[in-house]
C-alpha cells in the first residue's frame, strides 16, 4: 500500500486513478457476498462503514485514497512529507498476461 497509495498520500495529492463511488461499490459487493455465503467478515462492515462516511464528505469522484482525510480532518492535522511523488509512474515493461480458468474441481495454488 506505502508503494502506491501512501506515496500519494503523503504528497497530497490522492490520485490513485480510482474514486469512492467505485470503491464503495467494491467494497459492499465483497460484503454483500460474504453475507450471503455466510462467511463471518469482521472487517468488511467496518470498512464498507468508513468508506461510506468518506464518500459523504468528499463526494463520489473523489479519488478513495481521501478516506485517510477523515483522520486529518479529526485530528486537525495533514499527513504530508516532502519527496512523494504527485502521480505513480509505473516503469515495469509491458508483458503479455494469460487468462487461468480453473476445471471443475480444480484447486489453484498459489
Amino acid at each position: 500500500m506505502h508503494e502506491t497509495e501512501g506515496q500519494l498520500i503523503l504528497n497530497g495529492s490522492y490520485d490513485i486513478n480510482f474514486t469512492m463511488d467505485h470503491e464503495v461499490k467494491d467494497l459492499a459487493l465483497f460484503d454483500d457476498l460474504g453475507k450471503k455465503l455466510e462467511v463471518p467478515l469482521e472487517m468488511s462492515p467496518l470498512a464498507v462503514q468508513i468508506m461510506r462516511d468518506g464518500l459523504a464528505k468528499y463526494g463520489p469522484r473523489a479519488w478513495s485514497a481521501m478516506v485517510v482525510k477523515r483522520l486529518e480532518d479529526a485530528c486537525d492535522e495533514n499527513l504530508r512529507a516532502p519527496g512523494f511523488p504527485e502521480y505513480l509512474t509505473d516503469l515495469e515493461p509491458e508483458a503479455a498476461g494469460a487468462e487461468v480458468i480453473p476445471r471443475k474441481g480444480q484447486v489453484l495454488k498459489s
